[in-house]
């Protein structure tokens, strides 16, 4: 028996700068199996959902483009509410982190998770992988884990714990 199944897990990582669907998609197909259940920030599971895809991130740029801050900080709250919603629901989670490249409410994530003591499979989307791990994070949490790419912590996801 599999010790995650019947788990949430909440899929953190870059939205913005980064498309994040790949990975997201990997991980949900290779644990398909498993009997977790996902969270993804693409497909949130609220009834009433502010969108957070390509096309509703295209709209808030032509209104930061056109200095509509007040729009874009009210769409944002509301996102960001719902994410971090998330991470209080989720029973463990997967980041998928690039080191070089910001990401602001994946970083928000990771801290508020952390802190309420959850799993955690971190992993740096880098050539050099967990050689490439932004030195804060090896104060965060134990580097056993953080992962050097997304098919390490998937077969570290997959492996049967529970017998």
């Amino acid at each position: 028996m599999n010790e995650l199944k019947h788990t949430r897990c909440y899929l953190i990582g870059h939205m913005q700068y980064i498309n994040g669907r790949g990975w997201r998609d990997k991980v949900k197909e290779e644990l398909t199996e498993t009997g977790i259940t996902f969270f993804d920030p693409y497909h949130k599971p609220f009834i009433h959902d502010i969108p957070e895809d390509e096309g509703s991130r295209e709209e808030m740029l032509h209104w930061m483009d056109t200095e509509q801050y007040d729009l874009v900080a009210q769409r944002m709250r509301s996102v960001r509410s719902y994410d971090l919603r998330l991470c209080d629901v989720c029973d463990f989670f997967i980041a998928n982190i690039n080191p070089t490249v910001a990401s602001w409410g994946s970083a928000e994530e990771i801290t508020t998770v952390i802190r309420q003591k959850k799993p955690v499979f971190l992993v740096i989307d880098d050539p050099k992988g967990k050689k490439a791990c932004p030195l804060w994070m090896l104060g965060v949490l134990p580097h056993k884990y953080i992962y050097n790419n997304i098919d390490e912590a998937i077969k570290v996801a997959k492996e049967d714990k529970g017998d």
